[in-house]
């Protein structure tokens, strides 16, 4: 139904109700069949549940069946290291996510707990779960409004509604019927769950509860899956492609062993050993150990990652969807532009009273008379206060009046103002009168009369006008030209207050309760202009964003004209602005088709904010979208990265997201990628890096089994490097720090796997030196030395000095090492040293050696291999500069 195109009356008649409300019958029986006023509440997954689902990850599976040979094979010690690894791993990720999706609690609890409801002809108060279609509520200033309703009568009503239109203003309502092809931010005469009444008070029949509501709408928005992380589909694609590569070498070996006549028992083991030799060990662990460093270092940066594998996913995010109101902008009305016979500009943001007054480039002293009488008029016309808490200030009552007590503070007239003040009469602001007026008893001045109002309805008001030498009367071509004025200021967004004033003898507050008397004869003062305006931060940070190849979508709630003017402001699009009500007859290809072209969205809902990041996603973009009201929850969900503002931002916001930014630092966002390309940056040299011994395993047993030779290296062994020697290498490049140049790149094409196809060539190349060296050296050593133990011990500490040498070389995949510095990872030196500990404890520890079947090395093959293992970081050298020019 379209009740805000109905009259009052037509709207009680349709759901059976009148002025007096519903009978206690009549609401029992409703309640019965509608259920509670609820939000719908649903199953949340218990913790063991959330725990058991980190096991069902490709390469945990792989590592799973890693323990399964090493059990197999004898090899018990290791299998329990391996499952160690996988309940890490897992115990990681449950930590991350055991608070998951909580946002439809959050939803529920923003529905107030009671509310005033006339039944039987009385006013009472219930629970807010029993209202039902047809109650009269009654709702006043303060109140969180606790279903959908239409305004029967009311009286100065303003409604904030910012978290669910995103509209930054308290929005005036009314009792009248509207057109009914209205944006949601437009149904003046309609009041919806969840929001708060500012000021004023109305009777309003119940239209809809529970999810029929606005707020219950956007909750089923909400329920959609969300997409699995890039690098988690990478990765198990990864670990797919790799259980087939050992499935299929370890048959083929199993086959050719059994072919030349082995033993089954002897071809099984050298299957094993291809098995371990093939699986990655310490990749799930590695990837989990970088997500978590990483969620850490952006915790001190004030960004909370609540999902591990987001944080890649940030780092890989080519457009920034943002809300304007309380991320963009500050979320506090500022005055920004006062003029009287002169434009003063006004100087800071928010509610911090701090800030200049600035006329033709020079500092303005508070005194001088016309910006002292327009500061006066703004405190005295005013209901709203200031007062200071734990966060910082803080307005009481209306935002808008809020910004002209500010600025009064600023001024440091604001307490003696207030101190001296004696209100004596109020003709409060309606939405019929369009203006406010006061009497007041202000100290030395004597008796004064203050209005603010629209501009056309002060200036009607009017027979003077202030000008630097007095006052004079105003004429027509001034009141033509004070308006012309005030449609230029309101083409830049600024929201238009006409102030003025005349001062009264004690006779005529004998008259004071006439409006007609006190509303004549006014001396026009001038115009403020107000806004919600940008954080500081934000055009710097916006500036990187381009710098770094990502593109921001402002999609807010607000007018076109304030949407076009903050975009202008930041550098965000090209001027062009498409409205809800234009989304609304674009289907979703005609918006595929303008979604690279337009970067301003206006007057938008809930719905039309997940059309838009689709959209974007359907064109192949990661989408990181920001926001801090109910309104931009769903939008958060459907989005790759849903980013919420922690100070402003609701309950509802902050658990619909995968990041929250603690101080609302739009700044933050950007840092937070930087961050994220790091450690993204890091995930792929661990991944080249174990890959590449991986296939050096791989590919050394395979030669050495079909040139005829022994097995070059037993499952233990290679189980030890996997598992133990590459560890610490490995964990020193997860926190290898970023380079320069990380916020100059352009983003990663979001459908390049894992590893790319440089990143494979370069995996390769590095695997072919290590499968060359140590092939070489067991080899050798094997025709020297007829003892298998030895050759395969030199084999052992070849291949776990190799990892080393390319753990180093791993720092950067475009920089030479030797142009590095040396100790800029102290991390990977401690963790080379510690590999290079385990490989000579396997081979000088005698329990060890009986394990291992190791020998001591003499120091001829300790020359060969130190300096074989030169050939690993010469190749590596080689890779990047060849890859750098395929680039």
């Amino acid at each position: 139904m379209n009740w805000h195109s109905m009259t009052a009356e037509e709207v009680l008649s349709k759901l059976d109700s009148n002025h007096e409300g519903l009978s206690s019958k009549q609401a029992k029986e409703r309640l019965s069949q509608q259920g509670p006023n609820q939000l719908a509440s649903p199953t949340k997954p218990s913790p063991l549940r959330i725990f058991i689902g980190k096991f069902k990850d490709y390469m945990v599976l792989v590592l799973i069946f890693a323990a399964i040979i090493s059990f197999i094979a004898g090899e018990t010690t290791n299998a329990y290291v391996i499952l160690g690894i996988v309940v890490l791993v897992a115990i990681i990720g449950f930590v991350q996510e055991y608070k998951a999706e909580k946002a439809m609690e959050a939803l529920r609890e923003m529905v107030a707990p009671e509310a005033d409801v006339i039944r039987d002809g009385r006013l009472s108060t219930i629970p807010a779960a029993e209202l039902v279609f047809g109650d009269v509520i009654f709702l006043e200033a303060g109140d969180k409004v606790p279903a959908d309703g239409r305004i029967l009568e009311e009286s100065s009503l303003q409604v904030i509604e910012s978290s669910l239109t995103g509209e930054s203003q308290a929005v005036e309502k009314m009792a009248l019927p509207l057109p009914e092809r209205l944006a949601l931010a437009d149904r003046k005469n309609m009041v919806f769950m969840g929001t708060i009444i500012s000021q004023g008070n109305c009777r309003a029949v119940v239209t809809a509860t529970g999810r029929g509501t606005e707020l219950g709408m956007i909750s089923g928005l909400m329920k959609q899956e969300q997409a699995e992380p890039p690098l988690k589909i990478k990765l198990q694609q990864l670990a797919k492609r790799q259980a087939i590569l050992v499935l299929v070498i370890s048959a083929a070996v199993f086959i050719l062993m059994f072919s030349r006549g082995l033993p089954v028992v002897d071809a099984l083991i050298a299957s094993i050993a291809l098995a371990v030799a093939g699986i990655p060990e310490a990749l799930p662990f590695i990837v989990t150990l970088a997500l978590a460093f990483g969620t850490q270092a952006m915790a001190k940066k004030n960004a909370i990652i609540r999902r591990l594998p987001e944080v890649e996913t940030l780092g890989s995010t080519t457009v920034i969807c943002t809300d304007k109101t309380g991320t963009l902008t500050t979320g506090e009305m500022t005055l920004r532009e006062i003029r009287t016979y002169r434009k003063i500009d006004v100087t800071g943001a928010g509610y911090d009273p701090s800030g200049q007054f600035i006329s033709n480039g020079s500092r303005l002293d508070p005194a001088e008379r016309d910006l002292a009488r327009i500061l006066k008029i703004g405190v005295h016309a005013n209901n709203s206060a200031m007062e200071r808490g734990n966060d910082g200030w803080r307005v009481v009552g209306d935002p808008t009046e809020g910004a002209l007590i500010v600025a009064a503070k600023k001024a440091g007239i604001l307490d003696r103002i207030k101190e001296s003040n004696n209100r004596l009469v109020e003709f409060p602001f309606d939405s019929e009168r369009m203006r406010m007026t006061t009497v007041d008893e202000a100290g030395g001045e004597g008796y004064t009369v203050s209005m603010k109002g629209a501009p056309e309805v002060v200036l009607s008001h009017c027979t003077k006008i202030m000008r630097p030498n007095g006052t004079r009367p105003i004429s027509d071509q001034d009141k033509r030209s004070i308006l012309g004025e005030a449609d230029q200021m309101a083409e830049n967004a600024l929201r238009v207050l006409a102030l003025a004033w005349k001062p009264i003898s004690i006779n005529d507050l004998a008259k004071a309760d006439s409006i007609d008397s006190m509303e004549s004869g006014l001396i026009f003062a001038g115009l403020t202009g107000m806004m919600d305006p940008p954080r500081k931060e934000v055009p710097e940070a916006i500036r990187i964003s381009k710098m770094a190849g990502i593109r921001t979508v402002m999609i807010t709630g607000d007018h076109r004209l304030t949407a076009r003017a903050i975009g202008k402001e930041l550098g965000i699009g090209n001027g062009e602005v498409i409205e809800g009500a234009e989304l609304d007859r674009m289907s979703a290809e005609d918006l595929c088709e303008h979604i690279d072209e337009v970067s301003v969205f206006a007057r938008v809902t809930a719905e039309h904010k997940v059309r838009i990041v689709e959209a974007l996603k359907a064109k192949g973009h990661i989408v990181a979208m920001t926001g801090d009201g109910v309104n931009d929850a769903p939008a958060l969900t459907a989005a790759d990265i849903g980013v919420a503002m922690g100070r402003t931002g609701t309950e509802v916001t902050k658990e619909a997201s995968d990041v929250v930014i603690a101080d609302d630092n739009f700044a933050t966002i950007v840092s937070a990628i930087e961050e994220g390309r790091r450690i993204f940056d890091n995930i792929r040299k661990g991944t080249s890096y174990l890959l590449s011994v991986s296939f050096a395993e791989l590919a050394t047993i395979f030669f050495a089994l079909a040139l005829g030779f022994p097995l070059p290296l037993l499952a233990a062994q290679i189980l030890w490097i996997n598992v133990v020697a590459e560890e610490f290498p490995a964990i020193g490049l997860a926190l290898e720090p970023s380079h320069s140049d990380i916020m100059k790149r352009k983003p990663r094409d979001p459908r390049e796997p894992m590893p790319s196809r440089t990143l494979m060539i370069y995996t390769l190349g590095t695997a072919a030196a290590i499968v060359a060296g140590t092939l070489g050296l067991y080899i050798t050593t094997l025709q020297s030395n007829a003892d298998v133990s030895y050759a395969r011990t030199v084999a052992f500490v070849g291949l776990g000095f190799f990892t080393v040498y390319n753990a180093y070389s791993s720092r950067s995949l475009q920089e030479s090492v030797f142009s590095m510095d040396p100790w800029g990872n102290k991390t990977l030196l401690m963790g080379i040293g510690l590999s290079i500990l385990a490989i000579l404890a396997v081979v000088y520890i005698p329990f060890m050696q009986f394990i291992f079947e190791t020998r001591p090395l003499t120091i001829e093959s300790w020359a060969l291999i130190l300096a074989t293992g030169l050939l690993v970081l010469l190749v590596a050298e080689i890779m990047k500069k060849l890859l750098s020019k395929w680039r």
